[in-house]
């Protein structure tokens, strides 16, 4: 089983984040949690199929974490194009056998690092993390994670109907990318794979009131 889990939008303070989701969509997502030990705290709303919006941002509250923090946060060009403000880093598949799919980038070189166990409060994952803490091809290349059995944790988020739409990865890896997800199963006719010259994550969802707002332009 691979299907598409979340897709993380990069903010230099939460509540920037926040009030950027606001501004273009009318939506308030509410406080997530932190992850101790690694710097960060989110935002979470469930945004349908299985699937959620996190926002996510470096934690004021905790010390500077010992391993780079989560989705390249920590670089300096990251930090810098955050300064512009929010933007989608990546996103994320969820996976019933993490070591069997990190198996499958491996062959389509993509290295995805190690499994790893996070935490929030009570939950814990799994998710394949790379030591130095970056990204593949800046994000266009999904993160993976496995979650513990049971329902999915968007079912206990905040729902507000507000639902992704569609998924534009643009990318000069397009073929790689199409590749990748063939090998892996993965079917979601939201997700397109764009020919571009420079990578970009462009996420527009379906707001409460049938309008449609783009995050990540």
């Amino acid at each position: 089983m691979i299907a598409l889990d979340h897709i993380a939008l990069a903010a230099a303070t939460l509540s920037e984040g926040v009030d950027y989701v606001m501004a273009r969509s009318g939506v308030t997502v509410p406080f997530g949690g932190a992850h101790p030990g690694r710097g960060t705290h989110n935002a979470l709303t469930a945004t349908g199929g299985g699937t959620y919006l996190e926002i996510i941002a470096p934690d004021p509250e905790q010390d500077e974490p010992e391993t780079p923090r989560l989705f390249d946060l920590d670089a300096t060009t990251t930090r810098a194009a955050l300064m512009g403000g929010p933007r989608v880093q990546t996103y994320l598949l969820r996976t019933d056998d993490i070591e069997r799919d990190m198996a499958i980038f491996r062959e389509h070189g993509f290295d995805l690092g190690d499994s790893v166990t996070a935490a929030r409060g009570d939950l814990r994952w799994k998710i394949a993390l790379r030591p130095d803490g970056k990204l593949n091809a800046q994000g266009v290349v999904p993160v993976l994670l496995q979650w513990p059995e049971g329902p999915h944790v968007s079912e206990s988020m905040d729902n507000q109907g507000f639902a992704l739409h569609r998924l534009e990865i643009r990318t000069p890896l397009a073929d790689e990318l199409t590749s990748l997800y063939r090998a892996l199963g993965l079917v979601d006719d939201r997700i397109k794979v764009i020919p571009a010259a420079t990578p970009a994550i462009i996420a527009t969802y379906q707001t409460p009131d049938g309008k449609l707002a783009v995050l990540g332009d």
